[in-house]
């Protein structure tokens, strides 16, 4: 048998001009109640927003209107670095928010200000996507812009810019 397998192989030898060897990256990990997506993990394409990102989260929907469901339940609040960002219009940040400042988003149940503050659950929790920048993106601006001029009086304007800080 050791023979047989010998002069198989020998007939198999050959020459491999070149290999390439891809890690991969985990997409998501639980830590306690919390759902961590590391964003780097999916592909995208290149200049794709936010919202590019979060439809291909596991377990999240993304309808037209900016309302995003993970593994069913609602998200109530989307956050940028933990503060919330256009006073809960999702669709803001969706549409403006350039995916590759993405470092992860997290999901997790947050108790309200009132809850923490007295050192109980007071309220019900509320579900939270938090958007946590890369280091580099933590601070800076944001620009986006678009001007359409068309035939009989119709033209697009359209200007979005953004300043932000850890403040």
């Amino acid at each position: 048998y050791t023979t047989l397998f010998r002069s198989k192989a020998d007939e198999m030898e050959g020459n491999i001009d070149e290999v390439v060897v891809m890690a991969t990256r985990i997409k998501m990990v639980h830590r306690g109640d919390t759902i961590i997506y590391n964003a780097d993990a999916f592909n995208l394409e290149e200049g794709s927003m936010l919202r590019s990102l979060v439809k291909q989260l596991p377990g999240a929907d993304l309808n037209s209107n900016g309302e995003i469901k993970v593994n069913g339940e609602k998200v109530e609040e989307l956050t940028l670095n933990g503060h919330e960002f256009f006073n809960g219009n999702n669709n803001v940040m969706l549409e403006n928010l350039p995916s590759f400042t993405v470092k992860n988003i997290k999901v997790y149940h947050k108790s309200s200000d009132i809850s923490q503050y007295l050192g109980y659950e007071a309220e019900k929790k509320k579900l939270t996507m938090d958007v946590q920048l890369k280091r580099e993106y933590n601070t800076g601006l944001l620009f986006n812009s678009e001007l359409s001029i068309g035939t009989n009086d119709r033209y697009l304007g359209r200007l979005f810019a953004m300043r932000y800080t850890d403040c």
